[in-house]
């Protein structure tokens, strides 16, 4: 009998293949579901005890306001966030086999630790909301938690950002080779940055919903000041992260130029368009609310300069000639270098009395906030496709990620 048991991995186990959605899609919806919440908690925990701390420097009740909200909404979505992150790993080992092996065997200690940490994350999470009340006279330690919550968090994401590069620019090696592979440091870059921009974006959204459905006028007042506030960190994050996208394109275009040339030319590109069409409505979408927030004699102007920048830059590659198409670049860095412009002239005084927010600035943040989650979570599918049909690209193919793993030299999973 334990001879029947231990020979049975030799056994040909057939593969599981989805008719309709095929794996790499079930694998992928499960994974970007999970990162709305994960992405977003990431965000939130950085976000919250920057504002506490900001309301704590100025003396203004509405940023603690901001900052509680956020502890609260926290608190109620990281286990959901968690345990979606779960079932995609059982999503993945159930479907791809073979590769998940081969990917958890490489990464093992540091899974290990992304994993657990979430136990320090979530302890955090419930002491830095569940005893706000206790640290009133002891801000600077609650704000100290805060951070520390998040910095727990992001243990998490320096670890999985490795195991997510990794599968599209995979070093040379085992180690600290593949971990900090040559798409690495921009993908952490952009990632953390990103998770601050469309959080911001996001939560600017439902505080327009908030301000459209209360019937308190202070409270209108209040959820229109954490619009702009949101929506001006959402913006400001938002310039950082095309730069830093930037870098972490030019990074696989080093490491893996078959990747690149692939999901630039091949039959996804059409998804870097998109990508460009959510930045310009981002974009655009910030200048109208610069634009409708504090109305100025060039509002008009600078709008409409971005709105040229953004048009050329989703301009299809075949309508520039082949030595202008450094054009639709150019484009975009002008059109985010005016967006800044607008937003510094736009800014109001520091004591100034926040005005109710208009139906039309309510549309703006809610199609802007919309926006930035699609493209945060199309920049993943990008990732994805850019692989081909490779499942780790250039080391293991979609075809052979199936079945049960052999080990070459023994009759156990390692």
């Amino acid at each position: 009998m334990l001879a029947q048991i231990a020979s049975s991995f030799s056994l040909d186990q057939p593969s599981i293949q989805l008719p309709f959605i095929t794996n790499r899609w079930a694998v992928g919806f499960f994974f970007l579901v999970h990162i709305i919440f994960g992405s977003f908690t990431m965000g939130a925990l950085v976000l919250g005890p920057t504002y506490e701390w900001i309301g704590l420097r100025r003396e203004d009740p509405r940023y603690e306001r901001y900052a509680r909200t956020l502890g609260n909404v926290n608190l109620k979505i990281f286990s959901l966030g968690a345990t979606l992150g779960g079932f995609a790993v059982i999503v993945v080992t159930a479907l791809y086999p073979k590769f998940f092996v081969t990917l958890i065997t490489l990464f093992f200690w540091p899974a290990v630790v992304a994993f657990t940490i979430w136990f320090l994350t979530l302890g955090g999470i419930l002491l830095y909301n569940l005893r706000w009340d206790r640290f009133r006279q002891r801000k600077g330690v609650h704000i100290l938690i805060g951070y520390a919550t998040a910095t727990t968090e992001h243990v998490f994401l320096f670890i999985i950002v490795a195991l997510d590069s990794y599968l599209l620019t995979p070093g040379s090696g085992q180690g600290a080779a593949a971990f900090f592979n040559p798409s690495y440091w921009p993908e952490l870059g952009h990632r953390f940055v990103g998770n601050l921009s469309w959080a911001s974006f996001f939560i600017a959204a439902v505080a327009a919903v908030y301000a459209a459905a209360s019937r308190q006028p202070a409270n209108r007042i209040y959820f229109h000041w954490a619009a702009r506030t949101s929506l001006v960190v959402g913006f400001a994050t938002l310039v950082v992260q095309i730069v830093l996208g930037a870098v972490f394109v030019e990074s696989i275009k080093q490491a893996s130029p078959g990747a690149f040339h692939y999901s630039m030319q091949g039959p996804f590109a059409w998804l870097w368009l998109l990508q460009a069409t959510f930045i310009a409505i981002l974009l655009v979408g910030s200048n109208l609310y610069f634009w409708q927030a504090r109305p100025t004699p060039v509002a008009p102007v600078l709008t409409g300069i971005v709105v040229l920048g953004s048009l050329i830059t989703m301009t299809p590659a075949a309508f520039f000639p082949k030595d202008l198409f450094a054009l639709r670049y150019l484009a975009l860095a002008i059109a985010v270098l005016v967006s800044l412009v607008h937003w510094l002239i736009s800014r109001p005084r520091r004591h100034a009395i926040t005005q109710d927010l208009r139906r039309s600035s309510q549309v703006t943040l809610a199609v802007t906030g919309a926006s930035a989650l699609l493209l945060f979570l199309l920049m993943g599918v990008i990732r994805t496709t850019a692989r081909s049909d490779y499942t780790i690209y250039g080391v293991m193919k979609e075809s052979d990620s199936y079945s049960i793993f052999q080990s070459p030299s023994k009759g156990y999973y390692p």
